[in-house]
Parts: C-alpha cells; structure tokens; sequence
C-alpha cells in the first residue's frame, strides 16, 4: 500500500515525484520502459523546462548543467511558405554566466538525468519493465494491476503517455482531431544549420498548419522531423514517411543542405496530444498529467515544459489532499483549476496561431514584413516568451495593421 503511485517515469512523472520527495509520502513510480529508454522527440528544452529545473531540490538545475550533455539554442529560424528567412533570437532577461535561454538534448539524456534523482530519496520506490493492465478505484483506495502483480495506493497520477492506461478512468473518447502525428530522423552532413544553433521551423506550403525542423543536436548529428496534424494525414490520405523523405530529396530549399547528408537511422514516427480542447483531467483518486492530460502546445510543439508544470501543479494540490486525508473528485479538481490558470490561455493562444497557420498568405506577409521592420520582429522575438504578444497575434487588427503599413 502506498500513499500515491506514479504511472510513468518521464518528465511529468518525475517532476512530480522530486516535487514530492521532501512530503514524507510513500511514493511508487511504476514504468513500464528500463531506463535509458528510448524516446521520439524533437529534443529541445525550452526556458520554460530550465526554470522548472531551477525549482526543483539543490542541486538538480547546476547538477544540469555541468554534466548533461546539450547543445545550446539562442533562437528560432522562421522558414515561411515563400521561403523567405526570419531569425528570432529568444528573450530572455534571466541568463547569466554560462547559461542559455534553450538547450538542445537528447531525451533519452534528459529522461534518465530526472529519473537517477529518484533514486537519492527513499521514500520513492522505483518499478522498471513494469506495465499497467488495468486500474480500479474503490471507495479506500485506487487498485493497479501490472503484469507483476498488484499495487494499492490512495491517489494515482496518471503520467503514463499518450496512449494512457489511467486515462481510462475517463470515458470520454478523444476525436482524431486532437492528435498530431510527428516523424523524426537523425542526419550527417546536413549543411546550412545556424551558427548559433537556431531551430529552424520550416512552414512549407506542403505541411501547412504542420511544419519541417532541423537543428543541430549532440554527436555531430541534425535533429529532422515534421508534424502534421492526423486528420489532415487521414483526409489526404498521407504516407507521412514517404513525404518526408520526398522534402529531403526534392524540396528547392532542402535539396542543397542534404545532399552530401547520411540518416542515421530510419525515421521514427509517434502521436503528439494536443492541449487544443478542454478536458477532464482529474477525478476520485486520480488525476492526469503531461500527454495523458493532452497539453502538447498546438502551435510551438512544446510538450516536455507543459508536463513538468502539470507535474509542479499536481504536487501543490496533493499535498493539500493528504493534509485533508481527502481524495475525492470535488478535491482533485483544484488541479484542473491550476492547470487551467497556468496554461489555459497559452493554449488557446496557440490553437488560433496554428489556425491561422493554414494560410500561406498571410505568413508570408507576416515574414515579409517582420524582416523589414524591428518592431514588428522584436514582436516575434518575444512571442514564445511573452503571453501577451502571444495573445496580440491573434487579433485581427494585428494583421490589418500589417496590411496597412
């Protein structure tokens, strides 16, 4: 029997679990991977994950940055429809010594750097190639079953992944509208990457709302992939694998960067949950967070910071639980609540920028004229970091501003 069981051991589960670790509470975390794990990503960290990492016990943020191994990202690379070129270096008034506003890491690094701290408290046992077949609640306590037997607990975070077993508990259907299909590759060679490591999102007319990266990552390699929304895949009847490389291969402004490139590898696919609706996130002895809870940011593809702040805001409402020794779904849903408060707005936000990504036109205008003009990019500059630029462009009298100037 446990105080609370943690189903998932990424960055939402951990977060939680080191939020924890100075609570006194028996804590299990159950994974049903053996770390290193192997994971599909982008592998970029915004400075939404650094200033997490800051907030988490001594000495994990320094303990990052000496002895992960990274690759610092100073800004983004806008690619518009026309193929014009717009550099935004991130804002960031925080960063001091060696720092940087972003990192680039792999992972399957950043998934076991956040999982070994686990191990430093002993009040929060680990089980590795553990799976989940099913959960019940019943009136004291919530059962898990797992293919080495069962676990009780008195409340469940469900940090489990897109295909989520503790999402079950909800019966609501998620429609395919809610999922972006994400393909990723590692290339050699590739040639024309930034100097100051950039991530480029290229916003081709064939992908549009979805969009091609490429950055450089660690071990000399590009990190190359693209998202493209499911029901668009399904509608047109996409072979996602076969475009990709087709974009490699033929594109103008790919073509000359990956010539001389090598894969290393084959490219990978996997599904992105989108925080694009609203949801039920919580209920009697449970609750959910990080892909299990849908909140992959629909525009920028932020999804390992979302999930470490649905980790942060589980731990605050938790603890407020076993101080009441009350688990019920009236408790748990000050967690939907906080949620909501920290990355409601930001979501829907994004939802109407990746709207307004469908049309070719008017990225191109907005790219056209950022390039021309310092406001308006100093506008962009801060858009990933300042909610109410964000929320600017998403007003029609932005663009009728551009039209006009």
């Amino acid at each position: 029997m446990y105080d609370l069981i943690i189903a998932g051991a990424g960055p939402a589960g951990c977060t939680l679990a080191l939020n924890l670790a100075s609570s006194g509470l028996n804590i299990a975390v159950v994974e049903k991977e053996t770390f290193p794990r192997k994971k599909i990503c982008g592998d970029a960290l915004s400075g939404k994950v650094l200033n997490i990492l800051k907030r988490l016990p001594e000495p994990i943020y320094r303990d990052f940055l000496d002895n992960v191994e990274k690759e610092p990202s100073l800004g983004i690379r806008f690619v518009a429809p026309n193929l014009k070129e717009l550099d935004l270096p991130f804002v960031s008034n925080t960063i001091t010594g060696h720092e940087s506003p972003g990192y680039i890491c792999r992972r399957d690094k950043f998934d076991e750097f956040l999982f070994k701290k686990l191990g430093n408290y002993r009040n929060i046992t680990v089980f590795q190639d553990t799976k989940i077949s099913g959960i019940s609640i019943n009136k004291d306590f919530a059962l898990i079953t797992t293919d080495k037997g069962e676990l009780r607990s008195k409340l469940v975070a469900g940090a489990d992944g897109v295909h989520s077993v503790v999402r079950s508990l909800i019966s609501r259907v998620i429609p395919k509208s809610r999922y972006c299909v994400g393909i990723r590759s590692y290339y050699r060679n590739v040639t024309g990457l930034h100097p100051d490591n950039f991530i480029e999102l290229l916003f081709l007319r064939e992908l549009l709302p979805g969009y091609l990266w490429i950055f450089k990552g660690t071990d000399g390699l590009a990190n190359v992939g693209l998202g493209m929304l499911q029901q668009q895949i399904v509608r047109k009847k996409i072979n996602l694998s076969r475009l990709f490389l087709d974009l490699i291969k033929n594109h103008p402004y790919l073509v000359p960067r990956f010539c001389d490139s090598l894969p290393a590898g084959k490219p990978e696919a996997h599904s992105l949950p989108l925080g694009t609706f609203s949801m039920k996130r919580s209920g009697d002895r449970f609750l959910l967070l990080g892909d299990a809870a849908f909140l992959v940011d629909p525009f920028s593809g932020e999804g390992i910071g979302n999930a470490m702040s649905s980790g942060e805001c589980a731990s605050q409402v938790i603890r407020n639980c076993f101080l009441k020794n009350s688990f019920s779904e009236l408790d748990l849903s000050e967690y939907d609540r906080k949620l909501q408060n920290r990355l409601g707005k930001e979501l829907r936000v994004s939802t109407i920028l990746q709207k307004l990504s469908h049309s070719p036109g008017l990225f191109n205008m907005v790219i056209n004229k950022a390039r021309n003009n310092k406001d308006i990019k100093e506008l962009l500059s801060g858009m990933y970091t300042n909610e109410s630029l964000r929320i600017k462009l998403t007003k029609p009298s932005f663009y009728l501003g551009l039209i006009l100037r």
